[in-house]
Order: C-alpha cells, then structure tokens, then sequence
C-alpha cells in the first residue's frame, strides 16, 4: 500500500468514525429531547416532616371537567363510590348488594348481572372486583377464592387465593397483565398469581413486615385499624409502595421494578410513624397523600408540579367552579386510585341528594347545573370526569 493509499484509507475511517459519533449524538439528543417531552423529573423526594406551600386550586385551572349521568333503571342501582373501569365505550361499576353493571360512554345503562350464593358458580361475597376490558374478564374476589365472569355474566372458572398462612387475607389485588394477577397483602408485600389457575408466581417484598408499619394498633384497650390503597395504575403499570417501605416503585407489565420516589426521613426512624402512599400519575402531576398512625388517621394531600418539581399542600383538596362548597378528592380511599383509568383520568361519584340540594340552593352552574335540572333523588350518581392537562 503506497502513501496516497494509506491516507485515503485513514481519511475514510475518520469519515466513517465522525459519522457514527454524529449518529450516537443525535440518537442520545433525541432521547433527551423525548424524556424532557415526558416532562421526566427521575427520582423525587418527599420529606413527611417538612410544612410544604399551600395551594389553592380549582380544577379547571389543570384539568378539563366532564359530567356524566348514569342511566337508573330498576336493576341497575349505584351505591358508593364503585368505579370500576372508565374509557370511551364502558363505564363498569359494582356494588356487593346490586352485583357488576355495564353504562357505555355517555352513560347509557347496558346490562347488569348478580351471581351471589353459595352455588359452585357463585362467590360468596364481593371483597374486590376488577375488570379486564382486553379479556373480557370481571375478577370477584370474596377474600379467599377469585370467581371469573365475561361482561353478561357467564361463569369461565374459579381458583383458590393463596392459602399459606403467610400471605393470609387478601387485602387489594390488580390485574398486571394477560397471565398475572398481584395482590397486596397485610404483611406489606405483594404476591403473584396465576390468573389462570392461581398458582403462586413469586413475590415482591418492599421492607418488612413488623406491628410499627401496619396501621392496626392498640391504644387504652382499643383497636384502631383502617385500609388504604398502596398502589395506583400508571400507563406502563402500576405504582406501589408499602407502610414499610421507604422508596415508591412502578412495577411494569413485564415486572420490571422501577425505584421513582424516596420519602424521608425513613419509616423506621420514626416514633409515630406518618406513611405516603401513591395516589395518581399524569403526565404532568404526581399526587400522594400522607397517612399518619394516630387515633384519627389524619391524612394529608399533596400535589408535585413535575415541570418545576414543586411539591405543593392541598388543604382543602380541590374547588369546583361548577359546584360551590364541592371539594374534589384524589384520595387513597377513593375509585380514582383503584380503578382501571386512563393515567389522565381521574374520577369521582357526585352523591344525588347533595347535587339536589346544591341545585335548590343557586351553587350549580354550566353543563352540571342543567343536568341537575332533570335528576330526582333516586337516580343514580352523576360523574364528574376529570381529564389532566399536561
């Protein structure tokens, strides 16, 4: 290989290499790009210790506010708050005393089915239902046993929860993907299922489990106990935690456990312990809320702002533009939390009775007010559809 050869083999490698480095450049850029779109803010903290701004928010100012009558006819009849699954073409709810009932989109009633007894085709109670819109499957859960309905009602079969006593009741249970179930149980960690067969798949422990990190507890001669949801659905997931547990993860469909958010100072340093717990994701904010283990079980809201990662109190929740006096609740207690919902979605049930007396009283306005025009108390719910803005 002559000189002149030898530098045009040297200049071609240098091109080549130049080409590659500006390729990996734009690649990596892209991908910034893209995670500063999903507005990313990695890993947060959270100090329960710490008195954080208090912000006074109307809904409206972030989200986009929907009302939706739900149809009452004689066998469909909603009680409580019993959101289920909500997305374009179904609203599914349930109630133990009435069973599982479909609404399309806009409310309309479309069917209902009740299969309580004590048949080999029936449960025994309703403890915990989800649905599973991409199966067609309602999953019954009566505390020991899971039952598996289609949307009319049609059995498909039944298995055991699991019976070790280690993993004891069955607190909450979610629908991870097309072959898993996870339940969370009392001892803080969650347990994978079969959703065929309910064979035991594994386990996911998130600290300890020992009497300071539950929220049962003993005090002059009086037991105090109350249940909180730990997880929340995310659009790759679900969001879980536990009382034990000093560090918030999303457990992927594909169960990879992804480490989010860290609250301090740690749980176990603490001689009242004060716990956090996910509440919902959207694309721009992260709502938690505060659970301290007291008598009373004082619970705190709080809202993180992932364009600045400012993390403001909500004292009296949300206003209600449309509602005077309503306060709108993201809670750890409510549908919003449990339910299957798109990630900027959260719901919540206006009870009838209130709604009449808000209309009476002059303190509706818009869509809602009309709506409220035409309800009677024995109607069912209206719902208040509220859709984040990113």
């Amino acid at each position: 290989m002559n000189i002149n050869h030898f530098n045009l083999y040297i200049m071609k490698r240098y091109l080549r290499m130049k080409l590659l480095y500006y390729t990996l450049l734009f690649v990596i850029l892209a991908s910034c790009k893209d995670q500063k779109g999903q507005q990313d803010i990695g890993i947060w903290h959270f100090d329960v210790t710490k008195e954080y701004p208090t912000k006074e928010i109307y809904i409206q100012d972030i989200a986009d506010v929907d009302y939706i009558p739900l149809e009452t006819n004689d066998s469909i009849l909603w009680r409580g708050r019993e959101v289920l699954y909500l997305d374009d073409d179904y609203i599914v709810g349930a109630n133990r005393n009435n069973g599982v009932y479909f609404h399309d989109g806009k409310g309309k009633a479309l069917n209902m089915f009740n299969k309580m007894g004590q048949g080999p085709k029936e449960y025994l109670d309703m403890y915990k239902v989800q649905y599973d819109k991409k199966s067609d499957e309602i999953y019954i859960n009566d505390m020991f046993k899971y039952y598996v309905y289609d949307k009319e009602g049609n059995f498909k079969r039944s298995f055991q929860g699991i019976e070790d006593k280690l993993y004891s009741r069955i607190e909450q249970f979610f629908i991870l993907n097309e072959d898993e179930l996870i339940q969370y149980n009392y001892n803080n960690h969650y347990t994978r299922v079969s959703r065929l067969t309910g064979e035991h798949l594994g386990d996911i422990k998130l600290g300890v489990a020992d009497s300071t990190t539950t929220l049962h507890f003993r005090k002059n001669n009086m037991i105090f106990n109350t249940i909180v949801s730990h997880f929340t659905k995310d659009k790759e997931g679900y969001i879980i935690t536990s009382f034990s547990s000093d560090t918030t993860y999303l457990l992927t469909s594909n169960l990879q456990l992804k480490p989010i958010g860290v609250r301090i100072p740690p749980v176990s340093s603490q001689d009242v312990p004060v716990f956090l717990l996910p509440v919902k994701n959207t694309p721009r904010y992260y709502f938690m809320s505060t659970i301290k283990k007291e008598d009373s079980f004082p619970v705190k809201a709080y809202m993180m702002d992932k364009k600045t990662n400012q993390i403001y109190y909500l004292k009296d929740y949300f206003k209600n533009k449309d509602y005077i006096g309503l306060k709108v609740h993201l809670d750890m207690f409510g549908p919003s939390v449990l339910a299957d919902l798109p990630n900027n979605v959260c719901v919540q049930s206006l009870n009838i009775t209130k709604l009449c007396e808000a209309y009476e009283e002059g303190k509706l306005s818009g869509k809602l007010k009309d709506i409220a025009a035409n309800l009677k108390e024995d109607d069912n719910p209206v719902l208040m559809i509220i859709k984040f803005r990113e």
